[in-house]
């Protein structure tokens, strides 16, 4: 099936083409002539004129006073919303600071990791062969009567303190 073919337009269209939300192009002005205003013209009325009911002057104070409270506690909540806000800048900074600082001693205990492996040594000393045999006592002396409450008194707190 064949499209029909369209006529190419030679002359330009009245209205340039113009991006969505502009306003259209207006023509050239031309000189305006006055003509005379009939004398008796009535005074027109406007849409808000008609629409607006006339209030007494105490409905219109407390509507006044409504919005002044109203005004007032949005006031409020603001101060409250920037001090919040400040606060939150503030403990943002500090903890920018903290990062930052985490991330130098990151980047120096990498660096010296690199430079300098170290060899971990085995154990193969005994930690008891360092203290002299006349100086370690070999078996604990038997516990005297005192000791043994004390003993007694540590476990019953130990027992009756744990978490469970």
């Amino acid at each position: 099936m064949a499209r029909p073919t369209k006529a190419p337009q030679t002359a330009k269209s009245a209205v340039s083409t113009r991006k969505p939300g502009r306003p259209a192009a207006t023509p050239a002005k031309t000189p305006a002539t006055r003509t005379k205003a009939p004398t008796a013209a009535k005074p027109t009325r406007t849409a808000a004129s008609l629409a607006a009911p006339k209030l007494s002057k105490d409905e219109l104070r407390t509507r006044v006073e409504a919005l002044e409270r109203a005004n007032a506690t949005l006031r409020t909540k603001n101060k409250g919303a920037n001090r919040a806000a400040k606060t939150a800048a503030a403990r943002i900074a500090e903890l920018e600071d903290q990062v930052a600082e985490l991330e130098k001693r990151a980047a120096s205990a990498q660096r010296q990791s690199a430079a300098s492996p170290r060899r971990r040594r085995s154990r193969e000393i005994d930690p008891g062969d360092s203290v002299p045999e006349g100086v370690a006592v070999q078996t604990p002396e038997p516990l005297d009567e005192a000791a043994e409450t004390a003993l007694e008194n540590l476990n019953e707190n130990l027992q009756a303190n744990r978490p469970e």
